[in-house]
C-alpha cells in the first residue's frame, strides 16, 4: 500500500512539472528591467560629447520585461527616479508615460536625456527604480535564468562631457586606468569611441587589443616627439602599457 501511494506521488509531481510555468503562476504580473548576465550590466554611461552630429536631447532604450502571464491588455508601467539620483527630472532627463503593448512580453522604455549647460563641466546620475502602477507590481529581482538577470534598478550616467565607459575596467589592463585625456586620445587616433570588448557585448576580442594597444603607443610616441608628454586631466603623464 505504502509503495502504491509513494508511487501516485511521484506521478503527481511529475505531471505538474511539465506544466507550462505561466499556467501555475500566481499572483499580480510585475515588471523588471533586465539584462545579459556576463556581457551587460544594470547601469549604462552616455556622453553627449560623442555625438557626432550635436544633439540636445536622446533617447536612451532600456530593456524589460513581463514578470508574469500574458494579457490581451494594454498595461500601464510606472518609472520614478530612485534614491541616488543627482540629476533634476524635467531640467536634466524626463521619464515619459509608457505601456506594455497588449501580448507583449519584453519592451524597450525610452528614456529622454536633455543636454544643458551645467553638464559641461559635471556628470550626473539618474537611478530609474520601478514603482507599482494601476496594471504591473514590481517584478522579481534576481538571476532570472542561465543568461539574463533581472533588476528593478537601472542607473544611468550622463554628461555633456567625456565619462567613463561602463566597460572601462575590463579593457583598462590593455590601455591603463580611465582619465579623460586617455579616453580622448584614443577616440583622436581611431576615429571611433566604442571599445567594447567581446567578452562584454562588444566586437573587440585580445587579438584586435594588442594591435590597439601597440598603434596607441606608436602614436603616442609620435605626439611626445612633437609636443612633449600629454598630460591628463588630473596631472599625470598619459602612457599606454607594454
Amino acid at each position: 500500500m505504502n509503495k502504491i501511494l509513494t508511487l501516485c506521488v511521484l506521478l503527481m509531481v511529475l505531471a505538474s512539472c511539465k506544466k507550462d510555468p505561466q499556467s501555475v503562476f500566481s499572483g499580480k504580473d510585475g515588471i523588471t528591467f533586465y539584462y545579459k548576465s556576463g556581457l551587460e550590466q544594470d547601469s549604462v554611461s552616455y556622453s553627449f560629447k560623442l555625438n557626432q552630429v550635436p544633439k540636445t536631447r536622446d533617447t536612451v532604450w532600456v530593456k524589460m520585461r513581463l514578470v508574469g502571464k500574458l494579457s490581451k491588455q494594454v498595461r500601464q508601467i510606472k518609472i520614478i527616479a530612485g534614491p541616488g539620483t543627482t540629476a533634476t527630472e524635467g531640467k536634466h532627463f524626463i521619464l515619459p508615460d509608457f505601456s506594455l503593448p497588449a501580448d507583449s512580453f519584453q519592451v524597450k522604455y525610452p528614456l529622454v536625456l536633455l543636454s544643458t549647460s551645467d553638464l559641461d563641466s559635471k556628470a550626473v546620475r539618474l537611478v530609474m527604480q520601478i514603482a507599482e502602477s494601476a496594471d504591473l507590481i514590481v517584478g522579481t529581482r534576481g538571476q532570472a535564468d542561465v543568461s539574463t538577470a533581472n533588476t528593478v534598478q537601472f542607473k544611468v550616467n550622463f554628461s555633456n562631457r567625456l565619462i567613463k565607459p561602463d566597460y572601462w575596467n575590463y579593457i583598462a589592463y590593455y590601455i591603463g586606468e580611465y582619465s579623460a585625456v586617455r579616453y580622448q586620445f584614443m577616440i583622436d587616433t581611431f576615429g571611433m569611441s566604442d571599445f567594447r570588448p567581446d567578452t562584454k557585448g562588444g566586437i573587440i576580442g585580445y587579438a584586435q587589443w594588442v594591435n590597439i594597444k601597440g598603434k596607441l603607443r606608436n602614436a603616442l610616441d609620435a605626439y611626445v616627439s612633437k609636443n612633449g608628454p600629454l598630460i591628463d586631466e588630473n596631472g599625470g603623464k598619459v602612457e599606454f602599457p607594454l
